[in-house]
């Protein structure tokens, strides 16, 4: 298993998420488990070392952006299943647990065209009201079928390089467009049985109010972006 995480130039709550993924149950598997952090520098780079745990330790650099980011550091893993996580992401042992048996899963006809995504809630660091948002995140995954990359999704890499990774050109909203690609090209969306948590600070930052008008209206112009990149793709 590959863990994917694209971190930023300044960023630092990825050390939070490694001394996290201490404890991911790599016994589970009985295979290799690798995490990758994919940085954005204005050099290309690479560094690798292996711990005492067992676990693979890759970090790559190069151009930033999430999407290139992202197909930079699956590009240099190795692992059959990913998992993608945001910096920020911190997961519990449950939610390491079920990332554990979707990786282990033997079936190829279950594992082909399958995305697995967590229910999402908010950590301590931002207002109340996030619960809210975690909310209307967990109807909208269920519901519109639209879980977002802060949502920890597993696939398998067939299943990613069938869809051709995610798109640089695209912008902001890499994720949006890779739920809708996959969607179309019939991929199966499966809910872990875990909450994966995520920061919150952003609601503290900016504002709750407005943090969530600006996500409500960015998600409708990417969604309606995505469409009609869908049904124009050479455009």
């Amino acid at each position: 298993m590959s863990i994917i995480i694209p971190v930023g130039p300044v960023e630092t709550a990825h050390l939070g998420l490694l001394q996290r993924l201490l404890d991911f149950p790599a016994r589970r598997l009985d295979a290799p488990v690798q995490i990758v952090l994919s940085g954005c520098e204005t050099a290309t780079s690479e560094t690798s070392c292996r711990s005492t745990d067992g676990i693979e330790y890759i970090q790559v650099s190069g151009s930033p952006g999430r999407a290139v980011q992202l197909n930079r550091g699956v590009a240099r893993s190795t692992g059959r299943c990913l998992w993608l996580l945001h910096a920020d992401s911190c997961p519990t042992p449950d939610a390491m647990a079920s990332a554990a048996i979707f990786a282990g899963q033997s079936n190829d006809a279950a594992r082909a065209g399958l995305l697995g995504w967590f229910p999402l809630s908010f950590g301590r660091d931002g207002p109340r009201l996030a619960a809210l948002n975690a909310a209307g995140a967990n109807a909208r995954s269920l519901v519109l079928r639209l879980p977002f990359g802060d949502q920890g999704w597993l696939l398998f890499r067939d299943t990613f390089e069938l869809l051709g990774g995610f798109d640089e050109q695209f912008g902001r909203g890499e994720d949006l467009d890779f739920i809708c690609r996959a969607r179309h090209s019939g991929v199966r969306l499966q809910r872990q049985d875990a909450m994966l948590e995520t920061s919150a600070r952003r609601y503290r930052k900016q504002g709750w109010l407005r943090t969530t008008l600006g996500h409500l209206g960015l998600t409708l112009r990417l969604w309606l972006k995505s469409r009609r990149k869908l049904r124009n793709p050479l455009n």
